[in-house]
């Protein structure tokens, strides 16, 4: 049978398994808008990266560019990527100031929650995120396992205390302001491949099958810090899920000078439903998010490369802002036309309204990224523009 016959025939049959494989929840709670993994690179270019794709972080933002090898790349090895342990670490300001309060509590760290409602700063966000994805790329196919950490939430201060729902005659309890914290924790198997179909154009398919464990509550609070009762009936309703997630994206890359390249993806498609694993647990959703982009990546010289890379994200989610859908980067490379293995990059971008930074250093086999970015929080009288830092550390297991 013809080879092109037989990929017509396996990306239909594979759509179709997507479309029958979404079922509806009852009465699911709805995630708020969360990457699945923070790329440092990515972030540092203002998360503008479903047009470049061309790392391991592909497999969260476009698998289309899984194991893809520019034109430029001379190198004949099957084995593209080997990393381990691959731990990428982020905060806000405010948060990595309490940096001995971290994880005082199984669920999330209450030290730091705590700590922001005793400092009564009205709106103060609190931020930690932290994961652990080692992962190994072979041609076009990448296999890894993912484990991350997200803690946020803020303080809102009220315009007079209230009777605490926890008070009683022999133990009266007032509260003037809350927290309200998101905590999930998440763990699993991920994986992904990309097809090349005709010389300009790759597509790839992506899926994980994730463990969860969510914390969505408001805590009540004073002057003394959280009222006791509150914080632990936030800890005891844990939501416990897993759930199997499906991604898809197209690469449409030329081969000239400018070397551009289009890129789309759909992630979580049709949407993702997290199953309750317990009675006391209920289904969560995940929207869908519809990305596309476009980047180009001259050389400047014979070692020196540059990258520019815009795109607009979230683009069927309504929860999100038009204007913190667009994203826009850079990235100028030395010792190499790109900064997926330059020993020197340099990074700068536009995303959710405000700047993005990114520095990566390549050293014998060690990289580090470095970024900072932006991230618009909702709060209950608005929104802010919360300043956070990213770092990774990775060993690359083939040098």
């Amino acid at each position: 049978m013809n080879i092109k016959l037989l990929k017509t025939k396996f990306l239909v049959y594979f759509i179709l398994i997507l479309i029958q494989y979404k079922a509806i929840a009852n009465n699911p709670i709805e995630i708020p808008p969360i990457d699945t993994h923070l790329g440092a690179r990515p972030l540092g270019m203002g998360n503008a990266f479903v047009g470049v794709a061309d790392d391991e972080n592909a497999l969260f933002d476009n698998p289309a560019g899984i194991g893809y090898t520019d034109h430029r790349n001379k190198s004949k090895s099957i084995v593209k990527n080997a990393s381990f342990p691959d731990i990428t670490i982020s905060t806000n300001a405010y948060t990595a100031g309490l940096i001995n309060d971290y994880f005082n509590s199984y669920q999330f760290p209450s030290n730091i929650i705590g700590q922001s409602v005793a400092d009564a700063n009205k709106n103060q966000v609190v931020f930690v995120r932290a994961s652990l994805f080692p992962n190994l790329v072979i041609g076009h196919f990448q296999i890894g396992y993912l484990a991350d950490s997200y803690i946020s939430g803020y303080t809102t201060d009220l315009n007079s205390p209230k009777t605490s729902a926890y008070s009683t005659s022999s133990n009266p309890l007032t509260y003037d302001r809350t927290f309200t914290v998101f905590n999930q924790d998440q763990y699993g198997p991920v994986a992904g491949f990309s097809l090349p179909l005709l010389k300009n154009l790759i597509i790839g398919f992506g899926t994980r099958f994730m463990v969860r464990e969510t914390v969505s509550n408001t805590i009540e609070g004073n002057s003394n810090g959280l009222i006791t009762q509150s914080s632990q009936n936030a800890e005891s309703s844990l939501n416990h899920t897993d759930g199997l997630a499906f991604d898809s994206g197209i690469l449409i890359p030329f081969q000239n000078s400018w070397n551009p390249k289009i890129g789309i993806s759909f992630l979580d498609m049709g949407d993702t439903i997290y199953n309750a694993t317990n009675s006391s647990s209920v289904n969560e959703i995940v929207r869908m998010n519809t990305r596309a982009g476009f980047s180009i990546n001259p050389n400047l010289g014979k070692n020196v490369g540059a990258l520019i890379s815009i795109e607009e994200e979230r683009i069927n989610d309504p929860r999100v802002n038009d204007r913190d859908k667009i994203r826009a980067g850079c990235e100028l490379s030395f010792g190499s036309y790109t900064g997926a293995d330059a020993p020197v990059s340099i990074r700068a971008g536009y995303g959710m309204q405000t700047f993005s930074a990114g520095i990566s250093l390549n050293i014998i086999f060690a990289t580090l990224d470095v970024a900072t970015y932006g991230e618009t929080v909702p709060l209950s009288n608005g929104s802010i523009t919360d300043r956070r830092y990213v770092a990774r550390l990775t060993v690359d297991l083939l040098n």
